[in-house]
């Protein structure tokens, strides 16, 4: 087995995810990477999981000023603005890698 030195990024974020849940912010404090750079990594991570019998559970963001949550959004960013009350304090997804 690898020790935590030898790991790609993509390695050492699929630990941590299955690990606890983490946003990307956490992910990037963890493992000293940007945050940009962790959301980069998710879609590759989730069609490599697969063959696992894995997947990426995400828990969907939400406005903090209405409350409205974007259940339905295929990106794993963090959306701008919320549709309903244009306000821009949106709660980042938590991400969790789950067995089927």
């Amino acid at each position: 087995m690898k020790s935590d030195k030898q790991l790609t990024i993509r390695e050492q974020i699929i630990r941590c995810l299955e690990a606890e849940p983490m946003t990307a912010r956490d992910l990037s404090k963890a493992l000293r990477i940007r945050e940009k750079e962790a959301y980069s990594h998710l879609p590759s991570i989730e069609k490599s999981i697969r063959h696992q019998k894995k997947q990426i559970k995400i828990t969907p963001c939400y406005c903090l000023g209405c409350g409205f949550e974007f259940k339905d959004r295929k990106s794993f960013k963090k959306p701008g603005k919320c549709p309903e009350c244009k306000k821009s304090r949106i709660e980042p997804p938590v991400f969790q890698i789950t067995g089927f």
